[in-house]
């Protein structure tokens, strides 16, 4: 069964949004190699994803929870304002995904709408996703110390 493409993606963020996180699950590809698993044959790095929604600003939330249980949260989306992708990056646990309504960025970031973790043009949708990559990884290799 076939679909208009301008539908095919319609969960609500930008084509802009959706392509950071297709570039990221393919330069994750399997996993992040440092938490491969010789004994096991598999990578240890659970990386979650989940909608991200706050008024005009759609995107995506990607988590980790390294070996120290600390679960990274990177929320990115399409500013409503400049249309720059953004990422806003913080250090919570939680079982399910978090929103807008339940994070809680303990007044070190995201206080207004300005106040984000990283910021790309509207085109660098490639740099957003290697952003991403670098710090998921980065934060898996802070729990293996």
């Amino acid at each position: 069964m076939s679909t208009k493409l301008q539908n095919y993606f319609s969960d609500g963020a930008n084509c802009n949004v959706q392509s950071v996180l297709c570039l990221l699950k393919h330069k994750i590809g399997n996993g992040i190699e440092e938490s491969w698993n010789d004994e096991y044959k598999t990578y240890e790095a659970d990386i979650q994803v989940a909608r991200w929604e706050n008024y005009r600003e759609q995107g995506y939330i990607v988590y980790l929870t390294n070996k120290n249980n600390e679960q990274l949260n990177i929320a990115f989306f399409e500013h409503r304002n400049s249309d720059n992708l953004c990422a806003v990056k913080w250090i919570q646990n939680s079982i399910n995904s978090l929103t807008i309504e339940n994070a809680d960025f303990k007044n070190k970031v995201y206080r207004d709408k300005w106040d984000v973790s990283v910021s790309f043009n509207y085109n660098q949708a490639y740099e957003l996703a290697e952003w991403l990559f670098n710090e998921l990884t980065k934060h898996w290799k802070e729990g293996m110390k």
